[in-house]
Order: structure tokens, then sequence, then C-alpha cells
């Protein structure tokens, strides 16, 4: 009964998207009334270079005033796809800037178009729009996603390529240009992910200031009641060498969940550009504080013998105490240089800092029976974490006979320092689901941030991107070899209670084959690496704190791109087997014989397998579309005993789908509607597969116009998320459950002035 209504509210939500498109088809629409969708040619690279140049200059501007009717003072877009939605180019670590078409991965770059369009205040608010990532994100203190099934987090986010830089608790991307999502592990790009990150990489692309001067200013307001002010501006000299963007931003109100969330930012992105060199400098600086945070629901022993699935409960539940709270104060800082040394060789630098001050309260809350009966315990967390990161290197081209090679050869290092003393202020506090009464205690501790763990990961990595001379071919060799230094401290004296020194070698391939330049077929071998897993906090274990040799995750990936024009598609197909299972701090279900030895180790794998399609582009004027669908079969193997062999990867759904459609209203120029339809099938939360989360899907719709208003050009944007309200769970890791957020509303007004 369940599925079929959910099924029904997915026939209504793909009904509006329907509907909207007609609304184009109004009888005012007289210009447009015998146009037919086109979705563009199979070559269209070949037709734009047989066209006579005199055939390429810009026709007369029509009569009819445009959907956008203002752009003297917006900044330029990038080079993008129709639609301007997605990006043509990408950024790939130690290769550099590339197109799209021409890189053997499946990548998608969201640009600011995007991500204004969508009203997006943080990186969780870009990647939902992703059918390969699947959201993880608890609260306003939490960041997380899976990407092809592999946990990631804020933590490993890349900023401008490098790791270890971008905040490492705030995913608020107020000074993001692009965000680019790849899809599968890639150490060869740019080493190993810091908090062992797999299934993909996001890189954070920053602002810079466009040729024509920027002053907006943005405000919004929102369920239940956040506030947001927000000024981005940019100038660059006449001369067009110098540039300068800053984007200040003010947050605060009470969200879903009644969470407080108070946040202030500044960005600031400098470039300079001189004959032979370019220089970028970007600087940030974060407070953000959520106090009454929401947390998961844990499912514990007891409930686990009883129950299979969670119960209902009213929308809204807060299993997070009032009187919690985490503050975040995070600096972060980054210098990037190139160098011509000539037409065909560059040389190039990037290096940053970062420095986070964290503080935090909060409870965890587990499920005890399916009466409602729950246990809390209540933590005090101090930290600061310093990290400096920093890559040095050298691209250039040559030939051999009619083969181009373009070559680079890198180096980088990334150094992190954790203080931290996560303290236990209260345990075992009984309640019942039905009639919370979360009992918050007073905290006892004051500040104490002991050394905690040191790591630093250097690697060099060589790769040579060959093409044949009719540009049909391209073949990447490449190898990184990367060291792997983890030193864990006992925080009670200081002294280092287990070391790690070790070095490994992960080599690279893959293959791109275009038939025609709007065309591309691809094949890669990838591996990831992860600086190895970690037995935290188990007096029951002779080995507690070993820190576990770092492992490879392989990949072997094929796919096809194609660039009609109007419309672009990407289609892939993958194979992913990694020795990690779950997490990384390991549990009981985790170990090798602990009952006799008390030693505790990792065993097993799991392997992932799976189909993405993705799509994005306007097929028709007015028309825009953004999303996909990605198949995927995750199981574990080899375990002990092969107690779980088979069994689905807990938190991954076979099925992930999104779809997004915008339509312009000709019959009112400046107005367009939205509406976005999302499903995830059902998951589980262990690895016995014994308790199961159900299928969802929500919708959304939204709208926005353009227009001026004393000369100057404003667009309101209007969005309700969850339209039908719907009350779902989702699935975490180590049996964690969290609720979904009800409907909810943004409404958002931007002036370039």
């Amino acid at each position: 009964m369940r599925e079929r209504i959910m099924y029904r509210r997915i026939a209504l939500a793909l009904a509006s998207m329907a509907i909207v498109s007609p609304l184009a088809m109004h009888p005012a629409m007289a210009a447009a009334e015998d146009e037919v969708y086109d979705f563009g040619s199979s070559d269209i690279y070949a037709e734009k270079s047989a066209e006579p140049a005199v055939e390429t200059k810009a026709e007369p501007a029509p009569v009819q005033a445009p959907v956008e009717p203002v752009t003297e003072n917006e900044e330029e877009a990038p080079a993008a796809y129709a639609g301007g939605q997605v990006s043509t180019s990408v950024q790939l670590g130690v290769l550099g800037d590339r197109p799209t078409l021409d890189v053997p991965f499946n990548i998608t770059g969201y640009t600011n178009k995007m991500m204004e369009d969508n009203q997006v205040a943080t990186v969780d608010d870009v990647i939902v729009h992703d059918p390969s990532v699947s959201d993880q994100t608890l609260s306003g203190v939490s960041s997380a996603w899976n990407i092809r099934g592999f946990k990631a987090q804020q933590q490993d986010v890349q900023l401008n390529g490098l790791y270890g830089i971008a905040p490492r608790f705030y995913g608020g991307v107020e000074g993001v240009d692009r965000v680019d999502v790849l899809k599968g592990p890639s150490a060869i790009l740019a080493g190993i992910a810091p908090n062992g990150s797999l299934g993909g990489t996001i890189n954070y692309i920053t602002k810079r200031a466009g040729s024509e001067p920027l002053n907006r200013v943005k405000i919004s307001y929102g369920s239940d009641s956040v506030f947001t002010q927000q000024i981005d501006f940019g100038r660059r000299t006449d001369d067009g060498k110098a540039g300068l963007r800053i984007n200040v931003l003010n947050r605060n109100g009470e969200t879903s969940f009644d969470e407080h969330v108070r946040t202030d930012s500044i960005t600031i992105g400098a470039d300079y550009k001189g004959d032979r060199y370019r220089l970028g400098f970007d600087y940030g600086y974060v407070y953000n504080k959520v106090s009454d945070q929401q947390y998961q629901l844990t499912i514990g022993k007891n409930a686990l013998a009883t129950m299979t699935s969670m119960f209902k409960v009213p929308r809204g539940t807060k299993f997070g105490a009032d009187g919690g709270y985490r503050a975040i104060h995070e600096q972060y800082g980054m210098l990037h240089g190139e160098y011509d040394f000539s037409k065909e060789w560059t040389g190039y630098f990037s290096y940053g800092l970062r420095n986070t001050k964290m503080e935090y309260f909060y409870n965890s809350f587990s499920l005890s029976d399916r009466l409602g009966n729950a246990t809390m315990d209540y933590k005090y967390n101090n930290q600061i974490n310093k990290a400096d990161s920093g890559e040095v290197g050298v691209r250039g081209k040559f030939f051999t006979g009619g083969l181009k090679h373009e070559l680079t050869v890198a180096a980088n290092r990334i150094h992190y320092t954790r203080y931290m003393n996560n303290r236990t202020v209260k345990s075992g506090l009984k309640t019942n689901l039905w009639n919370i009464d979360f009992q918050v205690p007073e905290n006892p501790y004051s500040w104490s941030a002991p050394k905690n763990d040191e790591n630093t990961f250097t690697g060099v990595a060589l790769t040579d991107d060959i093409t044949t001379p009719n540009e049909k071919w391209q073949f990447l060799l490449g190898a990184r070899e990367q060291r792997v230094k983890v030193d864990n401290y006992d925080i009670s004296d200081g002294t280092i209670k287990n070391r790690y020194d070790e070095s490994v070698f992960t080599p690279a391939f893959a293959v791109v084959y275009k038939p025609q330049k709007n065309i591309s077929l691809y094949a890669n071998y990838m591996q990831g690496l992860d600086a190895g897993d970690a037995l935290v906090d188990d007096d029951k274990a002779v080995n507690d704190g070993e820190v576990f040799a770092p492992f490879k995750t392989k990949q072997y990936e094929v796919g096809a791109k194609y660039d009609f024009g109007k419309w672009a598609t990407t289609l892939s197909a993958f194979d992913i087997q990694s020795p990690t299972i779950l997490s990384r701090t390991l549990s009981a279900s985790e170990i090798t014989d602990p009952k006799k030895t008390k030693i505790y180790s990792p065993n097993g794998e799991v392997r992932h397998r799976g189909i993405e399609w993705n799509v994005v582009g306007e097929p028709h004027k007015g028309t825009r579309l953004m999303g996909g669908l990605m198949f995927l079969d995750a199981t574990y193997r080899n375990t002990a005993g092969g107690l779980y062999d088979g069994n689905r990867v807990a938190a991954t759904s076979r099925w992930n789908a999104v779809m997004g459609l915008e339509q312009d209203i000709a019959s009112v120029p400046g107005l367009t509607l939205t509406t976005n339809l999302t499903y995830n099938s059902s998951a589980y939360t262990n690895q016995d597969n014994r308790f199961r989360v159900s299928p969802w899907a929500t919708w959304d719709l939204g709208a926005r116009y353009k227009f001026k208003a004393g000369g100057v050009p404003l667009t309101l944007r209007g969005d309700v998320y969850n339209v039908t309200n719907r009350n779902y769970w989702r699935a975490l890791q180590n049996n964690g459950v969290f609720l979904g957020k009800s409907r909810t509303f943004l409404l958002s007004l931007t002036a370039d002035f």
C-alpha cells in the first residue's frame, strides 16, 4: 500500500513535468507556434567548421524582448552546454583544465548559473542533482554523501584541485563558481583523499572577476525563519590584467527540525594575468554555529532483534537535544601560479593553508525496542585541525613521429594535524521516542585539545596523454608513487602510540575514441587509495588504536558521451572493487576472530557495479532539463566465513534517479517554471541486511521571474521542496537512519546594481 501511494506521487510529479512544457505554447507565442522539438545534429562540430566565415556573424537581435532582458551587469557565463547548467570544461588535477568531452571519466561541472537558479546554499544542494550521488547529510552539522555507493564527506572536498584546504566542516558555496563532480576513484589526479573518500571527488572552482563590473545583492527567506543576505562584488582593471571578487554572507534563523543557524563568511578571489604568467589568490573566513541540531537515530541491538524496518514517526520528530551546538571558525587561503617557459611548456604551483577550530556538544540517540524506548549519550568535543597542502609541476607538449604527447610531471604534499579531545558527559539516559525527555546534563568539561594524530601524504605523478594525428584516438598513461605517513598520539602524555609509514604505487590507463568531434567513447582503469582503517576507542581490543596499512580500490569503467548541440548525454558502466568495509572505525562485525585473540582487523571486500546515465541541455528553446539515472549493484564479498557474502552494502540503493525540468513561459517574458523529481529505492542499514528502509521519492516545484524596477535588474525566485510533504527515512551505515526534510520553502530576491 505504501509503495502504491509513493508511485502515485511519482506519477503526479511526472505529470507536472508534462504540464509545465505545454504552458510555453500559449497562444501568445505566435512567433513559435510552428516550432517543433529539434534535438540537435549528429555532428555539430563538423557543421560549425563547414559554415562559411561570413555566416558566423551574429544575426540582428529579434524585436521580441528576451526572457532575460538584462545582461549588462551579469558576469559572463563560462562555456556551457545548452541551457547553461553544466560546463563544457572541467579541472582534472595534474591534467589541468580539459574539455569534458575529451576526458575518459564521468564528470559533471555544475555552473554558477545552475547554483543561482536552484537557490543553492551548500554543496549538498548541488550534488543532489546528480544521480550518481546520494545525500547522507543529517542536518546543519553534517555534510556527507555517497558517490557510486562509497561514502564521502566535506573533509575531502578539493579547492581548485588541492585537497585539505577547503573548509573542513562548512559546506557553503557562496565563493564557488563551479562544482566539479568526478565519479570514480582517481588517485592519479590529485593523490590520496585525506579522509578516505573513494567513490569520487568534488572540486570547488572559486569565483573570479569577470570583464564587466559586478554589484550583486541577494536576500532570501526560508522555512522556518532563516534570513540570508549576500553581497557579490567584482572588478577588473581597465587593462583586464588584474581582478578582484569578494563575497560576503550573513545567515541567521531557525531551519527545519528547529535548528538555529548563524553563519558569517567572507571569500576573496584575486587574479593577475601577465604576458607569460598568471597568478591566483583565494582567502576565506567562516564562522558557523548550529544550535539544537538534529541527529541520526541508531537502531540498537535489542531493537534489531525484533524489528526489520522503521515505523513512522511524526514529521519533524527531533533526535538532537535542545542545548546542543557546534561552533566552528575556519580560515583558509591558497596561492596558485603558472609560468610559460615557451608555447609548449608551462610550470605551475599551488600552495594553501587552513586552520579550523571546532567546539561540539552533542547527543546520540539509540532505539532500544519497537515500543519506542531509547537511550541517549552526551559528548563534548574540542578540535583544532591545521592543514597545509602544495603541488608543483610541469606540463608540456612534444611530438614523436605523428603522435602528440602532453606530458605532466607533478609532486604534491598534504599535511594535517588534529588536536582533539572527545569526552563523554553522560551516558545511558533513558527516554521514549513518543515522549522524548532529553535530560540535557551540565557540561563539566572545559576546552582541551591535545594532539591526536598527524598525517603526511606525499606523492609524485607522471602522466602522458597521447593523441593520434587525426585526433580520433587519445591514450592516457600514468602512475603515482604515494607515500603515506600516519602518527597516532596518546592524548594523556603526547607520546606516539602507533605509526605507519609506507609507499604505494598506483598506475592508471585510459583511452578515448572520437568517431566524430561531438562523440567520444572511453574506457579507464583507475585506482583509489585509503590511508588505512583505524581501530578507535575499543577497550576490548588488544590492538586498540592500531592503524592498518593503506589499501587500493580498483575501478574498470567504459562510457560514451554525445554532444548534440542542444543537449548532451553520458552513459557509463563501472566495476569497483575495494577492501574497505563500511567505515573507517571498525566495529565488532568487521573483525577477524576477536573472541579468541582479541585482535581486531578488517576482512573481506565490497564490489560496486553499476550503470549511469546523465542528460543535460535545452532541446527546445526555453525548455531545459538536467538529471539522470543510476543502477547500482553493491555487494559484500570474501567476508570472514562467507557470513555476509552477496549481501547488499549498507546505505546503498539499487536505483537512484533525479530529473529537473525548467520551462520559460513565452507569454510572460522573464518567467520560468521549474520542477524536480528525486527517487531512491530501498536500502539496508547493516551488512546482514536485516533492517530495511523503504523506497522514497520527493517532488519540488519552483519559479523565477526576471524584471527591471527603477532601471535595476531584479530576479525573484521561489521554491517549495518536498511538495507532497513526504514523511520518509533514509538509510545510513552502522544501523543508522535519519528523517528526510518535510515540506519547506525558500524565497529570494537578487539585484544587480
